[in-house]
């Protein structure tokens, strides 16, 4: 084994240092990589599920949906939630034709 000086320590410890800041300032590849959220497939994934019931009104299904939205960090543009919409409603008449 090989005796160091203090200086040659000290350098190395440097070295050292900034090889570790260099590697936390970029992200390894792959990692801490979230895959976005589509919430239009969340959306009608939720719609076609079982998730809701007749009880269920429009200002719910609404509430619902903001939460999706706010989960994925995007909003659906109106046409979208319209159609999402017409699908619940459709869905709905179709599950429980009394409550419709």
């Amino acid at each position: 084994m090989e005796e160091w000086s203090i200086d040659e320590l000290r350098m190395e410890a440097v070295r050292v240092a900034e090889e570790l800041a260099r590697r936390a300032a970029v992200p390894a590849a792959g990692a801490g990589k979230k895959h976005r959220v589509d919430v239009v497939r969340a959306w009608a994934t939720w719609v076609r599920g079982v998730a809701w019931d007749e009880t269920f009104t429009l200002e719910m299904v609404e509430d619902e949906l903001a939460l999706h939205e706010r989960k994925a960090g995007q909003e659906l543009g109106p046409l979208e939630r319209e159609r999402l919409t017409q699908l619940w409603l459709a869905l709905r008449a179709e599950r429980y034709r009394d409550a419709a």
